[in-house]
């Protein structure tokens, strides 16, 4: 899971919301990357949020404006990876996702997504498509672009 579904869940479970520097002790984060991730799952439609904004006093009696963020609802991420193969000629390639043909494959995800949506005719010597084959999700053989 990935670590903004992580927090979004931890503040959902607590009733009193989160404050960044609480996130950050929780997550083993520094306040400015909490609060960073705070900021995700405030902009992400899968979570329903609501933020809180009050006036902190600190020990020298001086007030520190601030906000606490409350997540109402946590969905699951909503993406999935969907195979795709590349075809050139008797050769075939097969990818768990566009993101493996990149990382693994060493091929550039946007020539991969233009051949999907039919703006361009192949990327690195493959023809692309959506794998539809059972076992798609193994990766037959890996080419070099």
């Amino acid at each position: 899971m990935s670590i903004v579904q992580d927090v979004a869940e931890w503040i959902h479970a607590r009733t009193g919301g989160a404050i960044s520097a609480e996130v950050a002790a929780e997550f083993s984060l520094t306040v400015s990357e909490a609060s960073i991730v705070m900021g995700q799952i405030h902009r992400e439609s899968r979570f329903i949020t609501r933020i809180e904004h009050f006036c902190m006093v600190g020990d020298n009696g001086r007030g520190r404006h601030t906000r606490r963020l409350f997540v109402d609802a946590a969905k699951p991420p909503q993406w999935r990876k969907t195979p795709v193969i590349g075809i050139n000629g008797d050769q075939v390639v097969r990818f768990d996702s566009v993101t493996d043909a990149e990382t693994k494959g060493g091929f550039v995800r946007v020539g991969i997504t233009r051949c999907l949506a039919g703006q361009q005719k192949q990327h690195g010597g493959y023809r692309w498509q959506i794998d539809t084959t059972k076992g798609a999700d193994q990766c037959t053989a890996t080419a070099t672009p």
